[in-house]
């Protein structure tokens, strides 16, 4: 079968509004955790969103809804990014580095509240 330019276009149309459907949760950025000192460096931050990866693969959550690599400039350079939802910022944040106060607080206040919810 043939396809005219039509039809790619019609398609390309297509999955251009599927694409920013899947990413209207991508709400997030990942390098907030820098900002707000949960991660202390970008290798932390890239092992963390691989953590959280891997957890949305586990569960079968869409990773085109939670998860998306972008590239931002910083002081004049391109830098490595993700966009995330809510559920996978608080998967990053949970799956950093537990010696970090900011990340073990979070750890601990989540145990509290699911423990308080039986």
């Amino acid at each position: 079968m043939l396809a005219t330019l039509d039809q790619i276009l019609y398609h390309s149309r297509i999955d251009g509004f599927l694409e920013s459907i899947a990413e209207r949760n991508l709400t997030y950025y990942a390098s907030d955790l820098l900002d707000k000192h949960a991660c202390r460096s970008r290798e932390e931050l890239s092992e963390a969103v691989k953590r959280a990866t891997d957890v949305c693969s586990c569960m079968h959550l869409p990773l085109q809804e939670n998860i998306k690599a972008v590239y931002r400039s910083q002081d004049g350079q391109v830098m490595q990014d993700w966009r995330l939802s809510p559920v996978a910022y608080m998967l990053l944040l949970i799956n950093s580095d537990a010696s970090n106060q900011v990340v073990a607080q979070l750890q601990l206040e989540l145990i509290k509240r699911a423990l308080h919810q039986e």
